[in-house]
C-alpha cells in the first residue's frame, strides 16, 4: 500500500539557514507534519562518519520514523565521456549507497548527468555507470534511482534506454511530478512509471480548493497506480510560501487522491 513521506528538500530553507539540523529532522517530521517516513538529502548531512550515522539512526528510532531514501547531489557526472571522470562519479555515488545501507534506506537517488541533447555516447556511459552501481547496490541491499533532473534525464526516452540496457531490479526511477517540461509531463511520467522506486510528489502552489495550480496531482497518482506502484510518495514542496503550510497542503492533497 502506498505511503506518504516527507522529502527533506521541502524544508531546505530551514536547513540552509541552520534552523534545523539533520539529526533533528526525523523528530520534526513526526511532530510538525505527522509523517513517520522521511527522505534525506546529501547536502544536509553534517557528517558521514559512523558515529554521526549511528546517532541519526538512534534519533529516527526514538521518533518512530523510518528513513527510506537519500537524494544525492553534487557527486559527479555518471554520463561523463571521460572515463576517469565517470569512474570517480561512480565511486562517489557508491559511498552514498553504503551510507544508505547503514541508515536502513532502501534506495538512493543520483543524477544521471550528461547534456540535454543526450547523445548516444553519453547514454552508453550512463548505462555503464548504472550497471556498476546496480552491482554494488545489490550487495548492500540498496537500489540506485535516476530522477528526471536535467541532462540526459530531461526526457523520458533516454532514461528508459538506460533502465532497459541495465536490466537490473537494483536500478530504477525516482520520478518527479514537476521536472519534465509541462508539455510532456504526463506522457513522460507514464514512460518511466514502470521503473519507479520512489516518487517525488513535487508541489508548488495551491488554489482555494487546495488543488495544485500547475500539476494535476490526481492524474499523476493514477499514472503510477495503473502500473501497480505501491511505494512511497515523498512530499517535495518547493513553493515560495511558508513551508509548514505548503507541506500540510501537499499532504492533504496526496491523502485525497490516495
Amino acid at each position: 500500500m502506498a505511503q506518504i513521506g516527507l522529502a527533506g528538500w521541502s524544508i531546505h530553507r530551514r536547513f540552509y539557514a541552520k534552523e534545523v539540523k539533520l539529526l533533528d529532522y526525523p523528530k520534526l517530521a513526526r511532530e510538525e507534519f505527522g509523517l513517520d517516513i522521511v527522505e534525506l538529502n546529501s547536502p544536509f548531512f553534517d557528517g558521514t562518519d559512523d558515529d554521526y550515522l549511528t546517532q541519526l539512526n538512534a534519533n529516527a528510532a526514538a521518533a518512530g520514523v523510518k528513513m527510506v531514501h537519500i537524494s544525492v547531489d553534487g557527486q559527479g557526472n555518471l554520463a561523463a565521456l571521460d572515463e576517469d571522470e565517470r569512474k570517480q562519479a561512480v565511486a562517489n555515488h557508491a559511498k552514498w549507497l553504503e551510507i544508505g545501507a547503514k541508515l536502513g534506506c532502501g534506495s538512493i537517488r543520483g543524477n544521471a548527468g550528461g547534456t540535454d541533447a543526450a547523445p548516444d555516447p553519453e547514454i552508453q556511459a550512463c548505462v555503464k555507470s548504472f550497471k556498476e552501481l546496480a552491482a554494488i547496490g545489490e550487495k548492500l541491499g540498496v537500489k540506485f534511482a535516476m530522477e528526471n533532473h536535467g541532462g540526459i534525464s530531461r526526457d523520458a526516452g533516454p532514461m528508459v534506454k538506460v533502465f532497459r540496457a541495465v536490466g537490473s531490479s537494483w536500478v530504477g526511477a525516482c520520478p518527479d511530478f514537476n521536472n519534465f517540461a509541462a508539455d510532456i509531463r504526463y506522457a513522460a511520467l507514464e514512460d518511466v512509471a514502470p521503473w519507479a522506486v520512489v516518487v517525488h510528489a513535487k508541489m508548488l502552489e495551491f488554489d482555494e480548493a487546495g488543488e495544485e495550480k500547475n500539476i494535476d496531482i490526481g492524474r499523476c497518482i493514477r499514472i503510477f497506480e495503473q502500473v501497480g506502484y505501491d511505494g512511497y510518495y515523498l512530499i517535495e514542496y518547493e513553493g515560495p510560501t511558508d513551508d509548514h503550510e505548503g507541506v500540510l497542503k501537499s499532504k492533504a492533497l496526496l491523502e485525497k487522491y490516495l
